[in-house]
């Protein structure tokens, strides 16, 4: 039996990860998500950093990694703690981590690392939670994201590895001036702060097409190539790509050049599928001095752009080929006949 290279495994898992699932990575399309790490000062005295959000944003996530001193054993909670606060129009969310003891002297005693979430003046969740250092000095990891649009708040941390807390539903009434801070109540050494915005792809790849348009669009137009293509068949090396559905396809002229079509999405997509809304860009073909053959433009199952060293070709005005040399991976599309 052949056994595989640790240096294999590694590479073949970074291909699968790349491909038109043809899988996502942190940074997947560009206007999709965007992470900024912050300057940080060397330490918090009883003070805040203002963190900038992107208001028109669908979602962001906060990292910070800090050290909180003066938190040894003690009688209930110390009066040093930090924490991440949001400031969404009128509404205020606040995230705290405070260290203590339950029983101070006694044999059941135990250390607590208490997580609690404000609204305002309430506290809406709270959580005794495992998972971080408790020792004065020792560093933890608060992460807070907010998804706008799935209205829901997801707290995590820990001091070696970072699980989740408790997620809550949240209803805000204007979240269209936002900000964050991070903040400390006694000595926080802050070794790292980041905030990561994500804009939804449904907003990102929208067109101005809906299907009642294309449909008349499409009965007046006497190109070959504009009209709506659907999956054939495809031939691929599932090490480096796997089909992300039987796409049904609209080929259209782009409105800014008579060399360039636009791909639209209209149905089949299999990887996110809940994502992949009808009418969304798919990718762009792009004419040549070759008579039916295209430079390619693609925008893969999980919103990766692929724009480089890729093709397309039409032939007998029926048969659309995408091709992906470097993904050992083809797909073909056959014209579907006009209403």
């Amino acid at each position: 039996m052949n056994r595989w290279h640790p240096l294999s495994v590694i590479f073949v898992t970074f291909v699968i990860s790349l491909i038109f699932s043809l899988w996502p990575s942190l940074s997947v399309a560009r206007g999709l998500y965007d992470r900024r790490y912050m300057e940080t000062a060397a330490s918090l005295r009883d003070s805040t950093i203002i963190i900038p959000l992107d208001s028109e944003s669908d979602e962001w996530v906060i990292d910070a990694r800090g050290a909180m001193s003066g938190i040894g054993e003690r009688p209930g909670l110390s009066p040093n703690y930090w924490g991440i606060s949001l400031y969404l129009g009128y509404d205020s969310l606040t995230i705290t981590l405070r260290h203590g003891n339950t029983s101070f002297g006694d044999i059941l005693d135990r250390r607590q690392s208490i997580v609690s979430l404000r609204h305002g003046k309430s506290v809406i969740a709270e959580r005794d939670a495992d998972g971080f250092e408790s020792s004065s000095g020792k560093y933890n990891t608060i992460q807070v994201g907010f998804d706008r649009l799935g209205r829901m708040l997801r707290v995590s941390g820990g001091g070696r590895k970072v699980s989740e807390v408790f997620s809550v539903p949240l209803e805000i009434h204007d979240s269209t001036h936002c900000s964050a801070s991070l903040w400390s109540k006694g000595v926080l050494n802050v070794s790292s702060l980041s905030v990561e915005n994500r804009v939804a792809p449904q907003k990102v790849f929208a067109t101005s097409w809906s299907r009642e348009t294309l449909d008349r669009y499409f009965a007046s137009s006497s190109d070959d190539i504009e009209g709506y293509w659907q999956y054939l068949d495809r031939e691929n090396d599932p090490l480096y790509a796997r089909p992300g559905g039987r796409y049904v396809l609209a080929i259209v002229k782009a409105v800014d050049s008579e060399d360039i079509y636009d791909i639209l999405y209209v149905s089949g997509a299999e990887t996110m599928a809940s994502e992949w809304k009808p009418m969304m860009l798919k990718g762009r073909l792009i004419r040549t001095i070759f008579i039916d053959h295209y430079d390619l433009e693609w925008i893969d199952s999980t919103f990766e752009p692929i724009r480089r060293d890729i093709h397309a070709q039409i032939s007998d005005r029926a048969i659309l080929t995408l091709s992906f040399p470097l993904l050992k991976s083809t797909m073909r599309f056959s014209k579907m006949p006009s209403k």
